[in-house]
């Protein structure tokens, strides 16, 4: 079976990587910053299922997929819906799964009825595109409108009413053609600066109650949409349950700990389910896991080389601020196993964020 990736950065780098083993599925990457109207109509032509690695892919590109769209997975219903951000809440909610109160806002009109509608603060985000913070402004005053409609305005913006929230969670999973569906243990995500630094597998105190939500939600969600490949559903964790955040249609930074620490990783499990194979185990091989982003600059993540826990992944990109540049996986056998590595690693880690706790 031949399989297109509409993407060649390090995610449809990994999807292919992660089944090398099966010579019966031959992957093809699909550069989209090279695109051609006549380059991409005879790629898809060429193989027999389409997949991608973002869903942030542009408009006229989406359009050639439609006569195609039997080919694609996850559905184009599915990509449609999760690049924008007010369908994709509307979605959540059709899915009976909690979100933050939002609003549409299409002018700077709009924005004080959001803050009057909402309270404040609220998160005025562009409902396209965006991702690592970008596209992203804070509203604490009524004074602070104006700005962001300068900002980020001008186009269309959802406005979410803020979430108290003790912590960033991570629930992924992969349901295949027929519905059966996999899920990966949860990780804690800590963030800094609108861009995710770590994830930390297990998630500390997570309780039976939240676990067997977050894999309802997860599982309410890809059957809703009839949903075939991986899925990642980012959650808030509050006083209350849990509160969905965003949803990734593909495989996620979160779940990049998986191809070391799991029976079988987010990746090949996306594509076992996309070809029509059955799915792997998503038990983890440790006991306790982490996976550390590296920003910037990556120098400090040559020292894993020599540690025998850690595990080095470089995207080969060229280095610049803010960039992810590739990741380092730790396992270990204990949680004190994992975080005594990850100290040793911490030159990766700004100190606003590592450690988690004095």
């Amino acid at each position: 079976m031949k399989i297109g990736i509409l993407g060649n950065g390090q995610l449809g780098q990994m999807l292919m990587d992660s089944v090398q083993d099966l010579p019966e599925l031959d992957i093809h990457l699909y550069d989209l910053r090279a695109h051609s109207n006549d380059a991409l109509t005879a790629f898809l032509a060429s193989v027999d299922r389409v997949t991608y690695e973002t869903e942030n892919i542009p408009a006229n590109i989406v359009a050639l997929l439609e006569p195609m769209a039997e080919k694609l997975y996850p559905s184009l219903t599915a990509l449609k819906t999760f690049q924008n951000r007010l369908l994709e809440k509307n979605a959540l909610r059709a899915a009976g799964i909690a979100t933050a109160d939002f609003c549409a806002v299409n002018s700077l009109a709009d924005i004080n009825e959001a803050i009057r509608t909402l309270g404040l603060p609220i998160v005025l985000k562009t409902t396209t595109e965006g991702y690592d913070g970008k596209g992203q402004y804070v509203l604490r005053s009524e004074a602070d409108a104006e700005p962001a409609w300068q900002a980020i305005g001008n186009r269309e913006l959802i406005a979410e009413a803020f979430v108290s929230f003790s912590r960033e969670t991570s629930v992924i999973a992969s349901r295949d053609q027929e519905g059966n569906l996999v899920v990966w243990p949860m990780t804690e995500n800590v963030h800094h600066e609108g861009i995710l630094r770590y994830s930390l597998y297990p998630a500390a105190n997570l309780s039976d109650a939240v676990i067997e939500q977050a894999e309802r939600y997860i599982r309410q969600l890809a059957d809703s949409l009839d949903y075939v490949g991986t899925i990642t559903l980012e959650l808030f964790e509050t006083a209350n349950g849990l509160v969905a955040n965003e949803v990734a249609p593909r495989v996620h930074n979160s779940g990049h700990w998986s191809i070391e620490g799991a029976q079988t990783s987010q990746f090949r499990n996306h594509i076992l389910a996309i070809s029509g194979r059955a799915l792997g185990a998503t038990t983890p091989r440790y006991d306790a896991v982490a996976m550390l982003n590296v920003i910037s600059d990556e120098n400090p993540a040559k020292l894993a080389e020599t540690m025998p826990l850690a595990h080095r992944h470089s995207y080969g990109k060229e280095a610049r601020p803010a960039r992810k540049l590739g990741h380092v996986t730790v396992t270990a056998s204990s949680v004190a196993e994992r975080d005594q590595t990850m100290n040793a690693l911490a030159a990766l880690l700004p100190s606003a964020v590592w450690p988690l706790s004095e």
